[in-house]
């Protein structure tokens, strides 16, 4: 698990630096509302999520869970053939609409509306080519085979955030950008499909199989309802931006929303990592292995999100500058990048709770919840960003995360761990969360003198690290029976 954990985050940390180095160059290259345009794009593949029926979650599961290469290869062949027509709908579908949004939806100074509805049109089927991609990564990822997902996520990504900036130079257009990221995904859809499908052939010859539908039908409806709602709710600010305000404000929105992603970009390859073990533990009810995996990695987690978090916070403005070379950037999201941090921390603190009901097969509670919230969030959005502007779509942001990270955790964990809530709740999110805030509160104190700039970079991985040390020795005191050894974890290959 050690070793897939590992491969999650060379994959994830080239996300992070993908991300943070080259954004600055398509701001330069294209300007704030290109750019803006360009994060559309990633609104729409993110709400186009939903489209995906929770098939990936489920091949995920399921072949996680079963060693039967007859079962697994006529399931991956029926549910690619499902995706396939999921995917012709979705291009039909952003095709059919994309003159409807390029002329009453984004508001732009600079680009027309037939552009507009060109570059939207390429989404849609640079979209669907990027969700087949996850559906074969999914498989991978259930055989444990992050390594070499991970490598080909990579591999594509170079592609689209750093080799693409060669024909922006030479043509700086959208056009040009949305051409090679559609070649991009198309070319990455048939690498990651041949290389699951190695894994998984034998001499049988698979077949559409109905009766697969039926089996993990239950499972992927589920979760089809939680990927509709979650993709909502995750990107509904953005939605809600891009009509309300301006191509530029939204820009601007979105640079701050990609900051205070740091918390979740963090955690994120250990979830993914010890996702396949908790489905083993739930599946063999192993109650003690599966009790101590949650609490010891809730924990991990916690720390992380809180670290990361606290040292931003305390560092916005200079991190924006150091990221952006802009100070009017720098003082214009400074304030919403800290609010949009820490809806974040909350958010992370979800992840486990997730995960447990994930590894069991449930999602009625995340999709109560879900609609719930949707039908919430899109009332309150309107109203405040209407009275306060971008600063107030977080407000919403902050306060649904604060919500779900008590409900979830409460009624999840209650579900599946019993009398475990009030352990996870007060050892592994508000005591990591205090820490951070003492520790965060002294770190302003002591560099409130000192010069920024570039420095800050040095302060931030110092306090992070005191920061870490000092919840894990919190957790172990509290916790000996789930007491973590760092070097022999490492020599164990485990967490």
């Amino acid at each position: 698990m050690f070793k897939n954990i590992i491969a999650n985050y060379v994959g994830k940390i080239w996300g992070i630096i993908s991300v943070f180095v080259f954004v600055p160059f398509y701001i330069k290259i294209l300007g704030i509302e290109s750019y803006a345009v360009v994060n559309f794009y990633t609104v729409i593949l993110t709400i186009m999520y939903f489209a995906d029926g929770g098939l990936s979650a489920t091949l995920n599961r399921e072949i996680a869970r079963s060693t039967d290469k007859e079962y697994i290869g006529n399931m991956l062949f029926t549910i690619e053939k499902v995706y396939l027509a999921i995917c012709l709908f979705i291009i039909v579908f952003v095709f059919s609409l994309s003159g409807i949004i390029a002329r009453n939806w984004l508001n732009s100074d600079t680009i027309t509306s037939d552009d507009l509805s060109l570059y939207v049109s390429l989404m849609g089927v640079s979209v669907a080519f990027q969700l087949f991609t996850t559906l074969q990564n999914s498989g991978l990822m259930g055989l444990e085979k992050q390594v070499l997902s991970n490598g080909i996520q990579v591999s594509s990504s170079i592609f689209r955030s750093a080799v693409v900036l060669i024909p922006l130079y030479l043509h700086p257009s959208l056009l040009t950008f949305f051409i090679w990221q559609l070649s991009t995904n198309i070319i990455f859809f048939f690498i990651t499909r041949y290389n699951l499908w190695k894994y998984i052939k034998t001499n049988i010859s698979y077949r559409f199989d109905k009766q697969v539908l039926k089996t993990v039908g239950k499972f992927a409806g589920g979760m089809m309802l939680m990927a509709i709602i979650s993709s909502l709710n995750s990107q509904i600010d953005k939605l809600v931006i891009s009509k309300l305000l301006s191509l530029k404000e939204f820009g601007y929105y979105a640079l701050a929303g990609i900051l205070s992603q740091v918390p979740e970009m963090i955690i994120t390859p250990i979830a993914m990592g010890i996702l396949p073990r908790m489905v083993k533990y739930s599946e063999k009810t192993e109650r003690d292995k599966l009790t101590k995996l949650f609490h010891v990695n809730s924990f991990i987690l916690s720390s992380l999100a809180t670290s990361g978090a606290m040292v931003l916070f305390l560092f916005t403005k200079d991190f924006i500058f150091i990221w952006t070379h802009d100070i009017d950037i720098a003082n214009t999201i400074e304030n919403v990048t800290r609010v949009l941090l820490i809806g974040g921390v909350f958010l992370a603190f979800q992840y486990m709770p997730y995960y447990l009901a994930i590894a069991n097969g449930h999602t009625r509670t995340n999709v109560r919840l879900g609609i719930v919230a949707l039908i919430c969030i899109v009332p309150s959005l309107i109203f405040f960003v209407k009275h306060y502007g971008l600063i107030g779509a977080t407000y919403t942001w902050l306060i649904m995360n604060l919500f779900a990270y008590i409900y979830l955790g409460y009624f999840l964990i209650s579900r599946f761990l019993k009398n475990e809530f009030k352990r996870w709740f007060i050892n592994e999110t508000l005591i990591p969360l205090v820490i951070a805030i003492v520790i965060g509160v002294a770190s302003y104190l002591l560099t409130f003198d000192l010069q920024k700039g570039y420095f800050v970079l040095l302060y931030s991985v110092i306090i992070g690290l005191i920061s870490l040390a000092v919840n894990l020795v919190v957790f172990n005191k509290m916790n000996p029976e789930y007491k973590i050894n760092i070097r022999q974890a490492i020599t164990d290959g485990k967490i």
